[in-house]
């Protein structure tokens, strides 16, 4: 199976991944030897889907020589396009949307039984979670979706189009699923939806974000407690004192800005300022000194200017990241701007100006953030061993395909060196000697990167 895009997607992998369990199937970790090939897609980007089809084409040379494979194109993309991908890979056998994933079993079954092909986008059928713990390797880190959709409809994003409104799972049944999960070994749970704040919305009674991090974070076993991502327009009050008043919350806040300039934050929809955003920063730091924040950045948005650039700089500079995801804007079908044709008319070379321009700068408030935790003692969750170092090194089943589709060497992991996440979610490297995985330990931090932590065991 291969997964491009967002933790919802690798959430949404494991789904799809469990339904071909109950079918009798089993994770191959290699496309060459597989019977049924699953692709997770996601539209945020052109990028993304490019690289998709790059795999299709890619796969469809297995299926001329094994044409019993089936092809199922899975997620965002699948939902977006329909029919369409049919037209463009006529090899694939299954196209499925964002609420398919717990009946990929039974779709690859009508495939196999009647040779014809699939296409199911309905966005009414329930998405349930509970039989994926079999498909899990790491137990000690798992995820949960709370809620998905967004109502947002902000110009840019295709969201709201591949993943609907916002539909919050029940309370009780989030708790429970998380009680479940730690009973089987999880000390750490990541909350996730696409615009977790609004959690609870159109539930009755009513509940909040907040209400949950309390209930989750009271459950016994639990260590450690996150949630992903976070719309400025929607955050209150109620959840910075969440993280002064739930102890296992992790101090992490993802909140993506994307702009700096109040004009293109008005253009993008995103309801509200370059000052208050500033004033959620203050906010949640003042809450919880110790947090850190992440925020998403797009750059060359339509109309942009030098002087709208300089304050999405400036911002960067106020909101100290620790880190940044940036991106260069691509027109996107099925976005608000695709509607109101909105000329994309900031020249290639510019915005990729801008980007590098932008990734300098981040570089180096990463690298002043970090830096600060030098000499420190962090507490660290133990993950897995660490990638790319000269120590002796074993392969890691990890991944079946790279990114543009070809069979890539296995990923290669350090034996003696262990890598895992701080409560910031910084990643952090330790030279051990032994497996940490799932544990949690003390680490002083020797040195820093703008990318990561060293340090040794206390």
């Amino acid at each position: 199976m291969l997964t491009f895009g967002c933790q919802m997607n690798e959430l949404d992998s494991e789904l799809a991944l469990a339904s071909m369990a109950e079918g009798g199937f089993a994770n191959t970790g290699s496309a060459a030897d597989a019977d049924v090939i699953l692709v997770n897609t996601c539209s945020v980007r052109d990028k993304a889907e490019q690289k998709a089809y790059s795999f299709l084409g890619r796969a469809a040379r297995l299926k001329k020589h094994r044409p019993g494979v089936v092809i199922a194109v899975l997620g965002c993309m699948a939902q977006k396009e329909g029919e369409l991908i049919f037209k463009r890979a006529p090899y694939v056998d299954i196209v499925a949307g964002t609420r398919q994933f717990t009946r990929i079993n039974e779709l690859v079954r009508r495939v196999r039984e009647n040779k014809e092909r699939v296409l199911s986008l309905g966005r009414d059928d329930e998405v349930v979670s509970a039989k994926r713990l079999r498909v899990r390797d790491v137990r000690h880190s798992l995820q949960v979706a709370v809620m998905r959709g967004c109502d947002h409809h902000c110009t840019f994003c295709v969201v709201p189009n591949t993943r609907g409104v916002e539909a919050s799972k029940p309370f009780e049944e989030v708790v429970k699923e998380c009680e479940i999960l730690v009973g089987s070994g999880a000390v750490e749970i990541t909350l996730l939806g696409q615009n977790i704040d609004s959690y609870g919305k159109r539930l009755n009674p009513r509940r909040s974000l907040a209400e949950l991090l309390h209930a989750v974070g009271a459950i016994q076993g639990l260590q450690r407690l996150r949630f992903i991502t976070s719309h400025p327009a929607d955050l209150k009050p109620e959840l910075f004192r969440a993280f002064r008043e739930v102890p296992k919350l992790m101090p992490y806040l993802h909140f993506p800005a994307q702009s700096g300039s109040d004009r293109i934050l008005r253009a993008m929809r995103r309801g509200y300022t370059y000052d208050e955003y500033l004033k959620l920063v203050d906010a949640a730091r003042e809450a919880c000194p110790e947090i850190g924040l992440a925020g998403d950045t797009i750059v060359g948005f339509p109309t942009e200017s030098d002087q709208d650039f300089e304050r999405t700089l400036e911002l960067h500079r106020r909101a100290e990241y620790q880190n940044a995801f940036i991106f260069t804007y691509s027109h996107r079908e099925f976005t608000p701007a695709d509607k109101m044709d909105l000329k994309d008319d900031v020249p290639e070379d510019v915005k990729l100006a801008r980007c590098n321009a932008l990734l300098d700068l981040q570089r180096d408030v990463s690298e002043k953030v970090l830096s600060k935790y030098v000499g420190r003692v962090v507490k660290v969750l133990g993950d897995r061993p660490s990638k790319r170092s000269p120590a002796s090194r074993v392969a890691s089943p990890e991944s079946s395909v790279s990114d543009d589709g070809s069979d890539p060497r296995p990923v290669t992991r350090d034996t003696r060196r262990f890598e895992g996440r701080s409560p910031q979610n910084i990643l952090v490297h330790v030279d051990s000697g032994r497996d940490l995985k799932g544990k949690l330990y003390d680490a002083r931090i020797t040195r820093s990167s703008p990318f990561a932590l060293y340090g040794e065991l206390v």
